[in-house]
Formats: structure tokens, C-alpha cells, sequence
């Protein structure tokens, strides 16, 4: 009496292969696990321990079982929430800012508004770059007043003849005065009168931008009123 044949194991798809590796010749249930010559010489097998066979069954159930429902028919729900989620979010052209001078009496270039905490030749140097949904803010000056504290901001309006013509702080969230949302750029000089602050937002610049920086007479006080404004220097 012949015995009956017994149930031959479901094979995996020829088309359907666990990423990165290979079927070992002659035994289908094992995989070789490869690495190029960039990754530690020549290529290699390893042999895994229990755990990590159990894990690369299941791996090879739900890849089976992915083949076996690739012709059923399409769920147009499913269809259309997974166009949804992979359409590009929208990102903000990239966006930059410059401004540079030495501060005088009579240009809104860079104007100064007090000659004895702002001495003559002193400058600065700022540049405001916007991409990626991030900004990054930096200004440098140079001929200040020794080992000093200055306010630094960016303001709405240019640089006018009146320290009030910059108009108020920008901000990314109106009503919102601190550091997440304004870009302050305090700074403390060296003993040659020497500065530089850098700022980082993680939001863009977009819609009515900064027009001006507006150096302060001390640090920012975040309880407090700014300090007067002594210099202006306007970006485009």
C-alpha cells in the first residue's frame, strides 16, 4: 500500500525576495544575509539565533501573505487616503535678507541715533536666511563700545531720521513678544568693541518681512520695556 504524498510546503513568489537578502542555496527557509565589501571586506553569511529566526518567519509570513493579496480587488477609499498622505507638503520659497554699513548721522542705510554709545566707524553687518521651513539670523559689528551689552531686534518698518520710524518688533506670531517669535540678537562686545549673535527659528520668513535692525542702548529685558534705540540699520 502506497503511502499518501505528503503536503509539500507553500513556496515563496520568485518575485517577491526579503529586501537586501538571499534565498541560501538548498534551504529555503534560511536567508543569507549579505554586506558589500564597503562594510567589512568580503561578503558573508551569518547563521541567526532563534529569536531572530522567529522574527525573519514573521517577516516572511506578512511578505506571503502581501503577494497573496495582490490581486484583490482596490479598496477606492484606501486608494485615495494613501494619495492623500503622499502628496508634498507645501514649503515656503527660500528667503533672504541682507543689510550692512558703518552707522552716520545722515543716511537711513545705517543710521545712529547716539554718538556716545554708537562712536564713529562703528558698523555692523546683518544676514537673515529663510529656507526649508527654517531661519537663521546673524549679525555682526564691529567699533562699539568695549565689553558692552547691546539689545539687538528686527523691526517692521526701514530705518528712518526718527529712532521710532523702524515701528515695533516683527513677529512671526503677532502678540507673541519673546524669543520664539522675534529675533533678538543681544550681544556683548569684546575689548575691541567686536560682536556677533546668530538666532535660530524653526519657522520661515514669508508675508511681510523685517525691514530694519535696531541696535538698543543695553541687553534685552524680557519684563521690561526695550532699552532706547541708538542705531538703525535697514535690510532688503
Amino acid at each position: 500500500m502506497r503511502l499518501p504524498t505528503p503536503a509539500t510546503a507553500p513556496r515563496m513568489p520568485a518575485s517577491v525576495r526579503l529586501p537586501g537578502r538571499s534565498p541560501r542555496p538548498g534551504y529555503p527557509g534560511f536567508v543569507v544575509e549579505e554586506k558589500s565589501a564597503d562594510q567589512g571586506g568580503a561578503a558573508r553569511g551569518s547563521v541567526r539565533g532563534p529569536g531572530r529566526l522567529r522574527a525573519r518567519a514573521s517577516a516572511l509570513v506578512l511578505v506571503l501573505a502581501v503577494a497573496g493579496c495582490a490581486q484583490s480587488p482596490s479598496d477606492p477609499a484606501a486608494d485615495k487616503d494613501a494619495a492623500h498622505s503622499a502628496s508634498p507638503s507645501v514649503v515656503s520659497a527660500p528667503t533672504s535678507l541682507t543689510g550692512a554699513g558703518e552707522f552716520k548721522r545722515r543716511t537711513t542705510a545705517a543710521i545712529v541715533y547716539n554718538r556716545k554709545l554708537v562712536p564713529k566707524g562703528a558698523q555692523a553687518s546683518l544676514t537673515a536666511e529663510s529656507t526649508g521651513g527654517k531661519t537663521v539670523t546673524s549679525l555682526v559689528v564691529e567699533g562699539l563700545l568695549p565689553d558692552h551689552r547691546y539689545g539687538a531686534h528686527l523691526h517692521v518698518a526701514p530705518c528712518g531720521a526718527r529712532p521710532a520710524d523702524a515701528g515695533a518688533h516683527f513677529q512671526h506670531v503677532a502678540g507673541r513678544a519673546d524669543a520664539s517669535s522675534e529675533v533678538w540678537l543681544d550681544l556683548k562686545t569684546d575689548n575691541s568693541g567686536a560682536g556677533r549673535a546668530t538666532a535660530h527659528h524653526d519657522w520661515p520668513l514669508a508675508g511681510a518681512l523685517p525691514r530694519s535692525l535696531v541696535l538698543h542702548a543695553s541687553a534685552t529685558a524680557p519684563s521690561a520695556p526695550p532699552a532706547p534705540r541708538i542705531a538703525c540699520l535697514t535690510l532688503s
